[in-house]
């Protein structure tokens, strides 16, 4: 999917302009300046992307670890984020129209760049070699954050191709799941057994071998997947059992997972409680990880702090 986007950021804008016949000198002033721009910058950006494919396990655990957070008012570990790449494609799995969620296929994606303090979300979507461009970028700093429009949706009105309020407001919510993915894959990725990231190929065994046999090449890429490791499916187990309704409260349980949480130190700093064993059997020792602010050089410090 990232040769898709650099075959369409290195055509544009020139293919929208002859789908709709219209000349660069019959845009208005300084539009064509921003699209030439905004090419050239999102050249560059893929240049540096690296491509993270989300389990559907994984995803699930990621995003209720990211609700949970916003509900207990811990939305301060966006403003502490560090990305491990400056730039990262997020390809979370996809909800089917049977309401079945299956492995993202390459045909939508987020794709999140960090410059300095602030992280910039837009979404792409892919069909038969066809780029469905973003309308707008979700631009985030701290714990605020805002959107703009991209030049694309600027020349999709100049064109006569309306862009709706709904059709932005439904790239927003695309992108605050992409950013809040890229958020716990940077921050999960520093807790030994939380994620494991594996590299593997973008075409699966199946795909590659039926490629073989149609005579067709396909590109040698590499991408990093993204599963539980095994505190992560500890995690997984826990999150599940709290919720489930036939839970039996104050009744004594065998060996079983609790599941890990950001909290509030005494100190005021946030921490991460990794996710523990509890009930008969071995004791099993905790750690608890100081989120510590983002290093010049690299990734954010983790102190540990021993909690048994």
């Amino acid at each position: 999917m990232v040769q898709e986007l650099k075959l369409f950021f290195t055509d544009y804008p020139r293919q929208i302009l002859e789908m709709r016949g219209v000349r660069p000198a019959e845009l208005p002033t300084g539009l064509m300046d921003q699209l030439l721009d905004y090419r050239e910058r999102s050249l560059a950006i893929l240049d540096d992307a690296q491509v993270f494919r989300i389990d559907i396990d994984a995803y699930w655990m990621m995003n209720e670890l990211i609700n949970e957070m916003k509900r207990d008012g811990l939305d301060e570990l966006f403003s502490q984020v560090q990305l491990p790449f400056p730039t990262m494609i997020i390809m979370p799995p996809l909800l089917g129209a049977d309401g079945i969620m299956r492995q993202n296929d390459g045909s939508v994606l987020g794709l999140v760049t960090q410059v300095e303090e602030e992280i910039y979300t837009q979404r792409f979507a892919i069909r038969q070699n066809t780029v469905s461009p973003s309308a707008c970028c979700m631009i985030t700093k701290g714990i605020g954050a805002s959107a703009i429009p991209t030049p694309t949706k600027e020349l999709f009105e100049a064109v006569g191709m309306q862009v709706s309020d709904s059709m932005i407001d439904e790239e927003l919510a695309m992108n605050q799941n992409f950013l809040g993915s890229a958020v716990a894959i940077a921050t999960l990725l520093r807790h030994d057994g939380m994620l494991d990231a594996q590299e593997v190929s973008l075409h699966p065994r199946h795909e590659r071998r039926q490629a073989e046999r149609s005579g067709k090449v396909l590109t040698d890429t590499l991408i990093t997947r993204i599963t539980l490791g095994k505190a992560g499916r500890g995690q997984v187990e826990a999150m599940k059992d709290h919720v489930s309704a036939d839970r039996r409260e104050g009744m004594p349980r065998r060996t079983h997972w609790v599941r890990g949480h950001y909290m509030k130190s005494r100190s005021g700093k946030l921490v991460w409680r990794m996710p523990h064993l509890r009930g008969a059997g071995p004791l099993v020792p905790q750690l608890r990880h100081v989120t510590g602010s983002a290093s010049v050089g690299g990734l954010p410090t983790t102190p540990q702090v021993n909690d048994t």
